[in-house]
């Protein structure tokens, strides 16, 4: 049964919505407000799955023909959640009945307040219960500790359909809620909650409505407008989303509720398009701080700490978060990036690597913040801009007691291997009856061995991602372009990649295509692993040094012998003055390898014989003019290799 509920899924699975906390009571307090003519508001977020939630719940009131309006706070101003400001304008404007979306759970002090003045609140949450709950008429939270609801992973738009349900239900209506349906797969897949249970429901259903006859305006004219013909998971998270949420990046998030909400195609084509416009403002903006805050790190040598930090006057708040998810993705460290305000205030947005608890991290200097919240793998805060540097050295020594350098190594699990000869249109049909994907259900991952690519290329803007062939098949690496030089060279095993099979449609054609996550070019050719392991034999214990992968391999693979020093030592001298590539000695000398040669360089520095910096892929050395004879052996770096091997 739950293998053809997940496979097959129908409207017979969904759970009744009348086991949600406080359902009842919410249901009977809102048909009060429609039947005595209330004002009604709908508290959402700036987010996509805010901005939905609220779409779902005004349009549908209005369908009741009640007195409705919404509120969703400006990001950039009011932040986050309920405010005193908010509710009394609220209060002013004549509401009665206040309905929160994906916020409220924590609002204790504002929902006491507007209850002081006769205005009732019904909280609709998904977010983690904070100590007492608030005082409101009700509050429907499947996290709360005593709910009794067999899912607890909706998000706000998921919970905001299921109020729909039982208010339909309530009223012995049965009409077609697909509208609501898509408007809840939208925010789903966009909010990053699991893709299980309900939530699969949810989206596999409502993307099936809006592929087969779309009953939302404003998502058919936003699929339009990015050119997306069949709407997937993977390109409402990738695609279409984006497009939302850079509204509420950039202040603008009422517009979402007008994307969703108006039935002519003029309107909704007008907001797709602004949409469209805001999310290319949004991707200038976030390039821009992006190319700002990477150069400081270079500059300051920031990617040598174990939490990299970067700070810049007037760097939007509405998009360090996906700068700093970025920039984690380079270095793979945890990253902290924060624009200072005219005020001196500092907002941060933190994104951690696994075995890292950012939150952990921040809450031991607590002290340092005007606010602060989040969870293991990202958080949020403000600071004043004089106690940024106490908060890095802060980070620095936690750092030195709380982990060890082996978490920035990245784990990457697969499902399987495959050879070329298993890819085939069965397999892909295979593939196609687990969708939709997302957190939780994965698209499947699998290992390819021994590939020679060929016809090697990068592409897109500043040529940030990679081309190549794989017998028939193309294959795409995104944001791997630096690799294309790696791959043109000949290994005797060829190289392994982890990838996502993925058919293509383009111009009435369908072929398969691979989806490249991770290239694995032979280890000790691979010039970001291989400075990770040096820093880590530099700077650990010999308990973690232990944990390195390189041990697998043959002495002569990874101690440099006299022979290979001495030459180094020659082609950095005769080429010191204009700087020699990295990858031409290696060429030049077929027993180097990466990690020879970086250790090569290493030692030298460390014992005084050649002082070089490598800079996008050139050597560039300096050779002390008074030189003592050096023993090499007695190099730290050395003495450490032998004694792992050994």
């Amino acid at each position: 049964m739950e293998a053809m509920a997940y496979l097959e899924p129908n409207v017979e699975d969904f759970h009744n919505p009348w086991d949600l906390p406080d359902m009842q009571k919410a249901v009977e307090r809102i048909l009060s407000a429609k039947e005595n003519g209330e004002k009604v508001c709908v508290y959402g977020d700036y987010d996509v799955d805010g901005t939905t939630a609220v779409s779902i719940l005004v349009d549908y009131f209005k369908s009741l023909g009640m007195d409705v309006m919404h509120k969703i706070p400006n990001r950039l101003i009011e932040g986050y959640g309920m405010n005193i400001e908010a509710v009394r304008k609220l209060i002013d404007c004549g509401v009665k009945l206040i309905v929160t979306v994906d916020n409220g759970i924590a609002a204790k002090d504002e929902i006491a307040y507007a209850a002081e003045h006769g205005v009732d609140v019904i909280v609709t949450d998904h977010h983690e219960c904070q100590g007492e709950l608030p005082k409101a008429v009700a509050v429907i939270d499947a996290k709360r500790p005593d709910s009794q609801y067999p899912f607890s992973e909706l998000c706000g738009a998921g919970l905001a359909f299921k109020c729909v349900q039982a208010l339909e239900e309530a009223q012995g209506q049965t009409r077609d809620l697909s509208n609501y349906l898509e408007c809840a797969a939208m925010a789903t897949v966009a909010d990053i909650v699991p893709l299980q249970d309900e939530n699969r429901l949810i989206v596999k259903m409502g993307i099936e409505s809006i592929n087969t006859d779309c009953k939302n305006a404003g998502i058919q004219a936003l699929a339009q407008v990015s050119n997306v013909q069949e709407v997937t998971s993977g390109n409402i998270g990738f695609v279409l989303a984006p497009k939302i949420n850079a509204a509420g990046r950039l202040g603008e998030a009422d517009c979402v509720v007008d994307l969703y909400t108006k039935k002519e195609a003029v309107q909704v084509n007008q907001v797709a398009e602004f949409l469209k416009d805001e999310n290319e403002k949004r991707q200038e903006i976030e390039a821009q701080i992006y190319n700002e805050a990477v150069q400081a790190i270079k500059l300051q040598k920031k990617y040598q700490e174990v939490f990299i930090c970067a700070a810049g006057k007037n760097w939007h708040s509405g998009v360090i978060g996906i700068v700093a998810s970025k920039i984690q993705e380079i270095w793979y460290h945890p990253v902290i990036v924060m624009g200072i305000d005219e005020d001196g205030i500092a907002r941060g947005s933190c994104r951690s690597v696994e075995g890292i608890n950012i939150f952990e991290a921040l809450s031991g200097c607590s002290e340092l913040f005007e606010t602060y919240g989040g969870h293991e793998m990202a958080a949020g805060f403000s600071i004043k801009e004089e106690n940024i540097p106490k908060l890095e050295s802060f980070l620095k020594e936690w750092a030195k007691k709380n982990h060890s350098r082996i978490n920035l190594i990245k784990k990457i699990y697969y499902d399987g291997d495959l050879s070329e000869n298993d890819i085939d249109w069965e397999l892909m049909d295979c593939i196609s009856m687990c969708e939709p994907y997302g957190v939780k259900n994965p698209s499947p991952l699998f290992r390819l061995s021994h590939i020679h690519p060929e016809e090697v290329k990068t592409m897109g803007q500043d040529q940030a991602h990679l081309s190549f062939k794989d017998g028939d098949f193309r294959c795409i690496a995104f944001s791997q372009g630096k690799l294309a030089s790696a791959l043109l060279r000949d290994y005797d095993e060829g190289i392994d990649v982890l990838a996502v099979p993925k058919v293509n449609h383009f111009m009435g054609n369908d072929q398969i295509e691979l989806m490249v996550k991770n290239i694995l070019i032979p280890e000790l050719f691979d010039h970001e692993k291989c400075w990770q392991y040096l820093k880590i034999l530099k700077n650990a214990s010999d308990a973690v040094i232990k944990e390195l992968p390189i041990w697998q391999y043959d002495q002569k693979d990874i101690l440099p012998n006299r022979e290979e020093t001495v030459w180094v030592y020659k082609m950095l001298k005769k080429y010191a003055e204009n700087g020699v590539k990295f990858d031409a000695l290696m060429d030049r000398n077929k027993t180097l390898n990466c990690f020879k040669l970086l250790a090569i360089l290493e030692i030298f520095n460390e014992i005084d014989v050649v002082h070089s910096k490598l800079k996008k892929g050139i050597i560039y050395s300096k050779i002390p003019k008074e030189q003592q004879k050096k023993d090499i052996k007695k190099a730290e770096l050395v003495i450490k290799l032998k004694r792992n091997i050994n």
